[in-house]
């Protein structure tokens, strides 16, 4: 007999919500693209929700950013005037969930220049994970570069793909894992159900929300595979980060110099900085570079499945070496 989980109702384009934060000073460029983006995806108009971040009431950007918002049919458009942290970010954006949210909805948490990539239409993903109790789906995060690592400038036209063709890690292969950074800093919590909230950076659930049952059973981060090149270049839940543009090296001077930064934004942005001072560019030799022979991986259920068994059996070596060290102990 079909468990209530099995027979739960599916989910329609009604109940998935896309909620960014858009600072309008830097980013507004990417604005069209990340638009069209995640309406080719499937998100309704009416199900994207956006906060708009300046320092300046006034700024002519905010009438801009509203005039493409427009365009593209989007109305919840909210301001948050004042400094950006990282912290008061993911708050603002919290409270903007707990706003718009319904029982039921599904949630992608997305930067403005971060594009999403699902393995199967979104609601064939989020059903599935309704039916089998799973509220949360982390990706890797994948760096798009100009040719030659350039910082270029973000133009209108071509897509974005076509502009910064190349596929690359680079943060852990220019930074690797220092004190307040590491892996969990190169996945996302990409879709997760209306009770979880994400946490700083977006990259895994936050403690006062919902704790997290992952779709591969536990956090991306803690499979030692995900550092590895191949797997994130193969893996099927990605997103694609278009940050290493022209506005790269202020945007990192400008949080940096902002009064309560993150730890973690000051080690990860001064390394970075200095590397951009030194080259002026992502050198290819620097980082590791997707090839043709990366094929994605299609079976996006039979992997999960296989990362949850996977998942379970370390869970179950681990106690087993927590019992023995307790019982020479005793």
């Amino acid at each position: 007999m079909p468990s209530a989980r099995d027979t739960s109702p599916s989910v329609d384009p009604t109940m998935i919500r896309l909620l960014t934060c858009i600072g309008v000073e830097l980013e507004l460029v990417h604005l069209p693209h990340f638009l069209r983006h995640y309406l080719d995806l499937g998100i309704l108009p009416g199900n994207i929700h956006i906060l708009l971040n300046t320092t300046d009431a006034a700024s002519p950007r905010l009438a801009t950013a509203k005039e493409i918002l427009a365009t593209f049919g989007v109305s919840d458009v909210r301001e948050w005037i004042g400094d950006y942290t990282s912290d008061v970010m993911w708050q603002q954006r919290r409270s903007l969930q707990l706003d718009v949210v319904r029982p039921g909805d599904w949630v992608l948490n997305a930067d403005v220049d971060e594009h999403h990539h699902y393995p199967a239409p979104l609601t064939e993903i989020c059903s599935y994970c309704q039916r089998k109790d799973f509220n949360s789906v982390q990706g890797v995060l994948v760096d798009r570069l100009a040719e030659n690592g350039e910082l270029i400038e973000v133009d209108s036209r071509p897509e974005l793909s076509q502009q910064f063709p190349v596929e690359a890690e680079v943060q852990l292969a220019l930074i690797g894992c220092g004190k307040h950074h590491g892996v969990d800093s190169t996945t996302k919590l990409m879709l997760h159900s209306y009770n979880v909230l994400p946490g700083r950076g977006g990259h895994n659930p936050w403690r006062d929300g919902e704790a997290g049952r992952f779709l591969v059973g536990a956090r991306l981060a803690t499979f030692p595979q995900t550092s590895s090149p191949a797997f994130r270049f193969s893996y099927p839940f990605r997103v694609d980060h278009y940050k290493w543009t022209s506005t790269r090296k202020a945007t990192y001077e400008r949080r940096m110099a902002t009064p309560g930064v993150s730890p973690a934004g000051l080690e990860e942005g001064g390394k970075l900085t200095r590397y951009l001072d030194t080259h002026g560019r992502i050198r290819p030799e620097d980082v590791a570079v997707r090839s043709k022979a990366f094929g994605f991986r299609a079976n996006w259920r039979t992997l999960s499945l296989l990362l949850r068994l996977q998942a379970r059996l370390r869970y179950f070596l681990a106690r087993k070496q927590r019992l023995n060290f307790l019982q020479r102990r005793i």
